[in-house]
């Protein structure tokens, strides 16, 4: 032996389960983090494409460019494409409610206009339409066909269709004809909507250093600029309110996962320490030094990160590319583009890096103590078997079996072994729970998500009759029918309940009477039905969600959130308990507020101040109105289009159809891109956990093998010797259950109502979380000590005891 460092290879090689558990600790938390960060990585990409087809391909916008503006801006080396776009204002086509626009050529694809059939119209008298507005439902046109367009001035004239572009899914859903018409014809229609000339840059551009420039060099006003808030986000560089609480909350679980590798890996590093005094002592007995004995220790380290690194790495790259298989296969129209597997560098990086450092600072004080460790004490076995001078009062042994007793005492004996082994458990907890407030998240923004999203929806100012509803509800093929009767209504309430946001929207003095105030602007007043209601208690901020009650107390339930035309505004905070008088057709009839709810899946077309939900009895009693303004309709088969037709042919021509399949499709898929790597995460983590309880017990049973052989030498049974070292890793975990569990919650809570707060999030105690924990853990501990066990029961006695 040439070097004394040429040990630590010796003693891996000769001890080579002990080797291996130290790798297996290492590579679980290099998995951990690459697979995290390669994940991040690989669902930014794929969360970007699907923001580009959801809201465009720019980054900015602005208002009203003039010609001198959009010279400057196209030609500078920073942007990659360039184009306006311009909304016409609403009109008709056929007589049928349409939405013209305009846009330049060359950024249609930018915004998901992509020609399918036909050409583009370029000539004033020719326009483009979207595929579903040309089915027999609708127009019945083809191209080369003439339509009639009546504009927002109410000029009619005959336009030619030259050309067909694909569906846009809110489009559809909501009723409205796209209508795209020619950079010509679009000049010759007046409209007060603002022409929007919207950027794309090019790629690794720092976007808010050119946008500054850009605003500096043509004095453009801040209020003239568009962001394209969640492509930056996801970029990076976007400084909204939302995206910055987002980046927060990945702060935070960044440090968390950085926190569990260093305490997963220090566990390990340290047991292994203890259990080798001898060994060091032994060194120190024939001349080794300090410095070398940490040398030893910390090359050891090395060597073990050697060996674990690129097998955490490539478990990690394994665990993206399970998830990009996923998404490539149910989403591959959109991410057909998307190699399947993509080496992600910043995963790879930041894995090896975290893997090192971990390494270092993990072994940093082991090796520190492995250098202290008395020459004497080591050969003599007193380091290894403290005798505590303090007199023990045996209250333990006296109150439990003496295995268990003695179990129980050996955990809590050592404090800085049963920290660090309730660390290492608690840590892996709350980062289970850490990342489930991702889960909350993703389940409560994503409608399609909830059960009540509609495939099919009936809109009548008329009204449909309960005998059409019951008929729809007959036809097989329909999964649920749900109706809602719907009205405009002027209330008064407490002054004190407008929120300040819109008594600033005001911006005069509100007529107020005894403290009471009557706006305006009128109310949504809409009817649920039982089924509704249930739907709607996931979304419960406050009170009860019963029909019986709400009919028995005359109750209303209000909407915190409140959509009126695509707008989520928070106009009114009422608290429950508060009275609020409805101007009905037979006067002034009060209702109390039972009930408030975060959101509703209604998007009122015309400006309103607020929407209340009531039960259909009292919706009746109120107004006198049986009639459903809208029906909603679910399928069971999606694409079953023979109850489509069926549906179809039920209609008359009071009666709008909006068929919203393919936006729901549309939105599933983003809700699927997000949930495959979310859910990846806690699967991640929970797998890491998992792994890391087993290997934590199987390196603290190691450890104990001499301890345990001097048990078995003094008369303990090997059932006894099963029951102290259960009980001992029971109380690890059950310590470590207590403090994850807690800190855990804590931390869930902080995230979704502060990380979220701007999307009104409902956090709920995750009683199911935290009961899966428990039993898990326990479990897996259970588990775990069964085989270090039963092969330190196969050793003799005397073997048990010699071990170095």
């Amino acid at each position: 032996m040439n070097n004394y460092l040429t040990l630590a290879s010796k003693y891996l090689s000769a001890h080579r389960k002990k080797t291996r558990l130290q790798i297996l600790s290492v590579a679980l938390s290099v998995a951990l983090v690459a697979g995290i960060f390669s994940m991040l990585d690989v669902f930014l990409e794929f969360e970007k494409q699907q923001i580009k087809l959801d809201k465009g391909n720019y980054h900015i916008a602005i208002k009203n460019a003039t010609d001198q503006e959009i010279s400057i801006i196209k030609n500078r080396i920073e942007v990659k494409n360039s184009g306006m776009w311009k909304s016409l204002g609403d009109g008709e086509i056929n007589g049928l409610k349409c939405e013209l626009g305009t846009i330049e050529k060359k950024f249609a694809e930018n915004l998901n206009i992509q020609l399918i059939e036909g050409t583009y119209p370029t000539k004033e008298n020719e326009i483009m339409l979207e595929k579903w507005a040309t089915e027999k439902l609708y127009l019945d046109v083809n191209i080369g066909d003439i339509v009639l367009i009546s504009n927002n001035t109410h000029e009619n004239k005959e336009y030619i269709v030259s050309g067909i572009f694909n569906d846009n899914g809110s489009m559809k859903a909501n009723g409205i004809l796209g209508v795209m018409l020619s950079n010509i014809g679009a000049a010759r229609i007046e409209s007060d909507e603002d022409s929007i000339y919207c950027i794309e840059f090019k790629e690794k551009i720092k976007i808010k250093k050119v946008v500054s420039d850009i605003k500096n060099t043509l004095n453009i006003e801040e209020g003239r600029i568009i962001y394209n808030n969640q492509l930056l986000a996801v970029m990076g560089q976007s400084e909204h309110n939302a995206a910055l609480q987002i980046y927060g909350v990945g702060a935070v679980l960044f440090c968390i996962v950085l926190v569990a590798g260093i305490i997963m890996i220090y566990n390990t590093f340290n047991i292994s320490v203890t259990d080798r005094v001898r060994q060091f002592g032994l060194l120190r007995c024939i001349g080794a030094s300090q410095s070398q004995i940490k040398k030893l220790v910390r090359i050891e380290g090395v060597e073990i990160s050697f060996r674990a690194i690129p097998i955490g790495i490539i478990a990690g790259m394994i665990l993206t590319f399970i998830g990009s298989a996923i998404l490539k296969f149910f989403n591959n129209n959109y991410f057909n583009n998307i190699p399947l597997f993509s080496i992600s560098i910043i995963g790879v990086v930041m894995g090896i890096m975290v893997g090192f450092l971990t390494v270092l600072i993990a072994s940093f004080l082991p090796a520190k103590k492995a250098a202290q460790v008395s020459p004497v004490n080591a050969v003599t076995g007193n380091e290894d078997i403290k005798i505590h001078k303090k007199i023990k009062q045996g209250f333990l042994t006296r109150m439990l079996p003496v295995e268990m007793g003695m179990g129980i005492n050996n955990a809590f004996i050592k404090k800085k072994t049963l920290f660090l082994m309730s660390s290492s458990i608690a840590i892996s907890i709350i980062m289970f729970f850490g990342f489930n407030a991702l889960v909350t998240f993703m389940h409560t923004a994503m409608k399609t998500t909830k059960p009540y999203t509609p495939d099919i929806s009936l809109i009548s100012q008329q009204g449909i009759e309960d005998s059409m509803y019951t008929a729809l509800d007959d036809i097989e093929g329909v999964k649920n029918v749900y109706g809602r009767k719907a009205s405009y209504i002027t209330t008064t309430f407490l002054a004190s309940r407008l929120s300040d946001s819109y008594k600033k929207q005001l911006n005069k003095k509100i007529l107020i009477e005894k403290g009471l105030y009557t706006p305006s602007i009128k109310s949504l007043l809409v009817s649920y039905d039982q089924q509704q209601l249930e739907w709607s208690k996931n979304d419960l901020i406050e009170g009860e969600l019963s029909a019986e009650k709400l009919n028995q107390k005359n109750g209303v339930i209000v909407v915190s959130k409140h959509f009126a035309n695509g707008i989520d505004t928070q106009n009114v905070n009422f608290k429950y308990g508060d009275k609020i008088l409805f101007q009905t057709p037979n006067g002034k009839k009060e209702l109390t507020v039972m009930a408030i709810l975060r959101q509703v899946p209604i998007n009122n077309k015309e400006d309103s101040l607020t929407t209340f939900i009531t039960t259909e009895e009292l919706f009746v009693n109120l107004l006198g109105d049986s009639l459903y303004k809208e029906v909603d309709i679910k399928i069971k088969h999606k694409n079953n289009e023979r109850v489509v037709e069926q549906i179809e042919n039920m209609m008359d021509e009071t009666i709008t159809f909006l068929d919203k399949r393919q936006e729901n499709d549309e939105i599933n898929k983003t809700f699927l891109t997000f949930a495959v790597f979310i859910y990846g995460f806690v699967f991640a983590i929970a797998l890491v956990s998992i792994l890391n309880i087993i290997n934590t017990m199987n390196t603290s049973i190691a450890a104990k093998t001499r301890y345990l052989g001097v048990m078995r030498a003094t008369g303990m049974t090997c059932k006894q010797i099963n029951k102290m070292v259960t009980v001992e890793s029971m109380a690890y975990t059950t310590s470590g259950c207590v403090v994850g569990c807690i800190l855990g919650v804590i931390l869930q809570k902080t995230l979704i109502i502060k990380g979220f707060s701007e999307l009104n999030i409902i956090w709920k105690f995750p009683i199911a979380q935290i009961i899966l924990v428990i039993v898990t853990c326990i479990l897996v501990t259970r588990i775990s000590v069964i085989s270090p066990l039963k092969k330190i029961k196969s050793k003799n006695i005397s073997e048990a005891l010699t071990i170095l």
